[in-house]
């Protein structure tokens, strides 16, 4: 029964092929069934997620069906194991099963839903009629925004945990292909850092977009752009007019505030939610422009821009310091820093401003160290200060010749140490 079934829908799926292609089909009805295919897709995905787990539990798999489905529907094993994941997270909010599989909620949102309720709890998820709404209504590529600012605004981290298990998956991958001897890259990022990778290239490709206008032959395409775009700046950092224009990657970041003022969460402009310590650092570099906008996204108040600092200052800084005021790194891998925070109110100026490498401006914004002066007027970082305890040690025993107390006794045991009637037994070693 269940082969006839399969049958009936690979034949019917035929005929609407046929049916499309055969000249006689109108856009009226190319529109339904492209309308119509939005549930067949869904349907699909979650029949094959059901069969991989029936296989899977009957044959002890214990991977919950991705293994079996990637090879029987041809799936890359990390996109099986996503899919088999959605579809058993979609158990936990009632009715977005049903509404995926009728073609009300793409499998793309349904997705970005379930991994909402993972990051937070179902029973927010189910509670939120608005966001449901939302999940029906729009593009995938909208509600994943969407879904990462309705996260953040309910997760108690502010979204630091997230953003660090992101920042730990990144990596970067570059190989030749002894076939073609193309060199091929392939890699992961954290929002931040993606956006500033996809920002400098694009930057560069509109010059050289540029250059060409004037230029006879054959055009470059976006992709060979970018290309040539990525060897420009790995070879000379400079822009495709031959003039230097330094390393920095120029990248939006937007702060949201609740209109009563007291919750805040922050995103790149073009997507991808961070962490407050995440934004902070970066207010060390950025040009900040402080806009006002209604509920109805309308501007109603832009102030000036804080000016971010200058090619200048940062050379005043190289000559004062030498390098990174925490380790002396070279100034190459140095960024400035904002002795007093800019969040804070503090200026931009040589007075407030010192060279940090990476690794030490990390130290500062995400591991607690703090500026303190180095004795020659300038500044250097320090760890955080902590509790730290010795070796543990047993107390002296008391003189032999100790006076008894009121009670006839000469003093505690050997080993022990007493505090009128309380005895303490010391510890071997403290951590």
């Amino acid at each position: 029964m269940v082969l006839e079934a399969a049958q009936r829908v690979r034949e019917g799926l035929a005929e609407l092929i046929r049916l499309v292609n055969s000249g006689g089909a109108s856009t009226v009805d190319a529109r339904r069934v492209l309308s119509e295919s939005k549930s067949f897709a869904a349907q699909v995905a979650v029949l094959q997620a059901d069969a991989a787990a029936l296989v899977a539990a009957g044959e002890q798999h214990g991977d919950g069906g991705a293994g079996v489905l990637a090879q029987a529907a041809g799936l890359a094993r990390r996109d099986a194991a996503v899919q088999v994941k959605t579809v058993e997270q979609l158990q936990s909010v009632p009715g977005l099963r049903a509404a995926v599989t009728g073609g009300e909620i793409p499998m793309a949102n349904a997705r970005a839903l379930a991994q909402a309720s993972q990051k937070t709890s179902a029973g927010q998820v189910r509670q939120d009629g608005d966001l449901l709404e939302k999940a029906a209504s729009l593009s995938p590529e909208q509600f994943a925004r969407e879904a990462g600012r309705w996260v953040a605004q309910r997760q108690d981290d502010g979204g630091e945990g997230e953003y660090r298990r992101q920042r730990a998956r990144r990596r970067l991958s570059v190989w030749k292909d002894d076939a073609d001897g193309m060199v091929h890259l392939r890699g992961e990022l954290d929002p931040v850092a993606g956006a500033k990778l996809r920002a400098r290239p694009l930057k560069e490709a509109e010059q050289l977009r540029r250059s060409d206008l004037g230029k006879p032959g054959e055009k470059r395409s976006l992709p060979q752009r970018l290309a040539d775009a990525l060897e420009t700046l790995t070879a000379t950092g400079s822009s495709g007019d031959g003039q230097r224009n330094g390393s920095r990657a120029d990248i939006t970041i937007v702060q949201h505030l609740s209109p009563e003022g007291d919750k805040a969460f922050a995103e790149i402009a073009d997507g991808g939610v961070i962490p407050p310590s995440v934004l902070k650092e970066h207010f060390c570099n950025a040009r900040i422009v402080g806009v006002v906008f209604s509920s109805d996204g309308l501007p109603l108040w832009r102030g000036s821009a804080l000016p971010r600092p200058s090619k200048a200052q940062m050379d005043a800084l190289i000559a004062r310091y030498g390098g990174c005021g925490g380790c002396g790194q070279h100034t190459l891998v140095c960024q400035v820093h904002h002795i007093r925070p800019r969040s804070q109110g503090g200026p931009t100026n040589i007075d407030n401003l010192m060279p940090l490498c990476w690794g030490c401006h990390d130290n500062v914004h995400l591991h607690g160290w703090q500026v303190v002066p180095d004795g020659r007027g300038l500044h250097t970082i320090a760890p955080p200060e902590r509790v730290r305890y010795g070796p543990a040690r047993t107390p002296d025993p008391p003189p032999i010749n100790d006076p008894p107390d009121s009670r006839g006794r000469r003093g505690p045991p050997r080993g022990q140490c007493q505090t009128d009637d309380l005895v303490i037994e010391p510890l071997c070693a403290i951590a």
